[in-house]
């Protein structure tokens, strides 16, 4: 009669083990499903303004082509803005893109995620460090390259000449409002990753 008791006190508690993890095993599966879908909610607006950025890169090239055109700005300071703007628009695509695809989540855990999310930052905070450096020396050259042109210089005294001067004031005067979007827009991408991080932990937390 004991040994009868104790056998069942013994495939009670296997069943009680068996239950509590397939409990834990769906309650995992279910902070997976909510991980990938805020991770894909989250990134989603940083993937559009990416794509945004290849869609805008042929126009962009067209447009300063005619302003170079029309200042006599030299070729090597062209191909310097292409190449630029070509390398920005590819490292942001490794950075925000590729390095994070929703289906490679499939096999990742929590911690996997978060790592890569850090990582990310990271990895942003390094390319912004990086591409200001040569934007500022692209402004400086192109700043130098507009005023050597005698319409900028002659005062305005014709009208391609005042076309010539509003062109250089204006290009000097969208260039706070270009740093101030650019900066904007960096730190709205860290603010992202960082409440992603703070949901994936505080699911880590729970688990």
């Amino acid at each position: 009669m004991e040994d009868n008791s104790s056998m069942r006190e013994l495939e009670q508690m296997r069943e009680q083990m068996q239950m509590l993890r397939n409990k834990l095993d769906r309650q995992e599966i279910i902070n997976d499903k909510l991980v990938r879908r805020a991770v894909e909610s989250g990134m989603s607006w940083i993937k559009r303004f990416v794509y945004l950025e290849f869609c805008m890169l042929p126009l962009l090239a067209l447009v300063w082509l005619g302003i170079k055109s029309f200042f006599g700005l030299s070729w090597p300071n062209y191909v310097f803005m292409v190449v630029m703007t070509v390398a920005d628009a590819v490292w942001d695509y490794r950075i925000n893109v590729a390095s994070l695809r929703i289906e490679r989540m499939e096999d990742a855990n929590l911690m996997d995620t978060l790592h890569s999310l850090a990582r990310m930052k990271r990895m942003r905070a390094r390319s912004f460090c990086i591409m200001m450096p040569f934007l500022v020396v692209w402004i400086v050259w192109t700043g130098m390259e507009m005023w050597m042109n005698p319409a900028c210089r002659g005062g305005g005294e014709d009208l391609v000449g005042s076309v010539a001067c509003g062109g250089f004031w204006g290009f000097f005067l969208s260039i706070p409002l270009a740093l101030f979007a650019a900066i904007h827009i960096y730190r709205k991408m860290q603010r992202t990753n960082d409440e992603l991080i703070r949901q994936i932990s505080e699911l880590s937390d729970d688990k």
